[in-house]
């Protein structure tokens, strides 16, 4: 699907979408559980779908806002994880508890997407077999027991936080030991700190964490709250165009993505929050070039490059590779589009160089890649476009956020055109 977007500044108020990022960990969490979880806000998307129907094949049933789960009851059919690197990497370790064959299917690029890490930890002492060049299909088989797992701390934290998940379930104790520093400890803490609202115990040390075997994961009420790394885009939207309100983010989240924030105000952009109504203003404003490392928080990487196009001077961005393994090579897929709106972008090994313009040239159709983020900031972008700017593969959001382009309208966003 290609939409055609008209340049059109944006101005509003946005009650943002529930983080994908907890609503994951909350939901297989609950599923581990042998009580009734009540979670409320879970994401709506493409993406917690595959999580959802991957954990019904252990018995986890979702009634409404309540999931109940029954142990490891599997059922023997492959698990289908649409193109969510999350539910794959989280949901491994997790099936690798029982003793039946699993295997798991996907889509899109996600067969494409590494499982080296999981590879080498298992496959000595259990089945972990692809079926060609690709990662999937891949059949896995456990039990998993437990023990010691040594693997680089500058892998996907989904890697790490799979093991989290699993190992306090093992019959025996078990050492994750990260033979480097750890790159994505937001993401790892995030995990960590749901896992303890479920009342699950992990020791951390320097460069280890320390898990007791038989535990129990116990129900909880708990909500959701919004994502950081999907309002970047309206953040982003706001300082462009005409000023927009955000509601529903917490100051005191854990997301890693919330250094969106730190980075708009690093950028000289007008940001502020209201605690009483835990609503961020964005202002319009002129923004400048400054140093951003994307090593920990690859998904704000197609947004803030939006914006540094936009903004006065040559930005320098560090740590670009993590964005060349997710639903596309985000790196590449944002160079072309900059580059077919007239911004001068310079990539090499790591580092990437954008400098900024006082408008976008538009008249053009931009590849969407199949990409929910590139297609958002593509969107986002098309406000600075001195003409119409028409994006392919539109319908990408449904991972993520299948109601971005009924926000985008809502902010006063016009959309002539879907095919």
């Amino acid at each position: 699907m290609n939409v055609l977007i008209q340049p059109r500044k944006l101005k509003g108020h946005v009650d943002i979408i529930s983080s994908k990022s907890l609503s994951h960990r909350y939901v297989i969490a609950a599923g581990l559980s042998h009580d009734v979880s009540t979670i409320w806000n879970v994401l709506d998307s493409v993406d917690l779908k595959a999580t959802k129907d991957a954990l019904s094949h252990l018995g986890v049933t979702f009634i409404g806002n309540q999931i109940q789960g029954h142990g490891f009851k599997y059922d023997g059919q492959p698990v289908f994880c649409h193109e969510s690197g999350s539910t794959l990497r989280f949901l491994i370790p997790i099936f690798m508890l029982q003793d039946q064959k699993v295997v798991f299917t996907g889509h899109g690029r996600l067969p494409e997407r590494p499982l080296n890490v999981y590879e080498s930890l298992f496959k000595k002492d259990y089945l972990f077999a692809k079926q060609s060049e690709l990662e999937l299909p891949l059949m896995v088989q456990g039990p998993l027991k437990g023990g010691t797992f040594e693997l680089r701390g500058d892998v996907s934290s989904q890697f790490i936080s799979g093991l989290l998940f699993a190992l306090p379930l093992a019959t025996e104790d078990s050492k994750i030991i990260l033979t480097t520093p750890l790159t994505s400890k937001d993401y790892v803490e995030m995990t960590l700190d749901v896992l303890n609202k479920y009342g699950i115990q992990i020791i951390e040390k320097e460069n280890m964490f320390i898990i007791k075997g038989r535990q129990r994961y116990q129900g909880i009420n708990q909500r959701v709250e919004g994502d950081y790394s999907q309002a970047a885009f309206w953040m982003v939207a706001g300082l462009c165009g005409e000023g927009i309100d955000i509601k529903g983010l917490s100051q005191a989240s854990k997301q890693g993505d919330q250094q969106i924030v730190e980075i708009i105000q690093k950028m000289k952009g007008k940001i502020t929050f209201d605690e009483l109504t835990e609503t961020y203003h964005v202002y319009p404003s002129k923004t400048y070039a400054t140093t951003i490392d994307l090593e920990h928080v690859p998904d704000l990487g197609p947004i803030l490059m939006v914006l540094a196009a936009r903004s006065i001077g040559t930005t320098h961005f560090k740590g670009i590779s993590r964005l060349r393994i997710k639903e596309s090579d985000r790196m590449e897929a944002m160079r072309q589009a900059l580059t077919r709106l007239g911004v001068l972008v310079e990539v090499k090994d790591d580092e990437a160089w954008i400098t900024g313009v006082k408008s976008f040239k538009g008249g053009i159709t931009l590849d969407g890649f199949s990409d929910h983020r590139i297609v958002m900031a593509l969107a986002v972008a098309s406000q600075l476009a001195d003409q119409p700017i028409s994006i392919s593969t539109a319908e990408a959001i449904s991972k993520s956020y299948p109601t971005f382009f009924d926000v985008f309208q809502a902010l006063g966003g016009v959309i002539d055109e879907y095919k």
